[in-house]
């Protein structure tokens, strides 16, 4: 069954259907407040767009995506990825986010929400990664795997 979702406010449409993931999967509502990662506790690494930007995967760079809000290292997936190589690349245009903006990718939400399977995963893999305790100021890069494909290694966030 599917039915289709507008946000005339972004100016994008996803079709939902009962195979994707649903939306309460969705990570970005987990990251800690800036009051929070003022306390003692490391919080996530705070990742520049222009970081992210460098990570391109050309020339045998890694390749760093942005899941909703989250940095992950995605190199593992360059060459596995169900959809292609073309289709990893461009998730971070805009047009493969949930928001109609670049780096607005959502593994439960928008036109690529992806399976449950796949929204259950990472955000499990979410909420080791800022449960995970360091003696450094941040969080230490957690994997989270998909097999057969490979694994997402979670970063940090994207700041701003």
């Amino acid at each position: 069954q599917k039915r289709a979702v507008a946000d005339l406010q972004h100016s994008w449409m996803a079709v939902v259907s009962d195979d994707h993931a649903h939306e309460s999967l969705c990570v970005e509502h987990m990251m800690p407040t800036k009051f929070a990662s003022t306390l003692a506790r490391p919080g996530p690494r705070l990742i520049s767009l222009e970081e992210v930007k460098q990570h391109n995967g050309q020339d045998g760079q890694q390749f760093w995506a942005v899941v909703d809000c989250f940095v992950v290292d995605a190199s593992e997936f360059v060459d596995r990825h169900p959809g292609g190589l073309r289709k990893l690349l461009s998730v971070n245009s805009a047009g493969a986010g949930a928001t109609g903006q670049p780096f607005g990718f959502s593994f439960s939400r928008g036109h690529n929400a992806h399976f449950p399977d796949t929204g259950k995963r990472f955000h499990a893999g979410v909420k080791r990664y800022l449960a995970s305790e360091s003696d450094e100021p941040v969080l230490p890069p957690i994997e989270v795997v998909f097999p057969p494909y490979g694994k997402l290694v979670i970063l940090g966030r994207l700041d701003g």
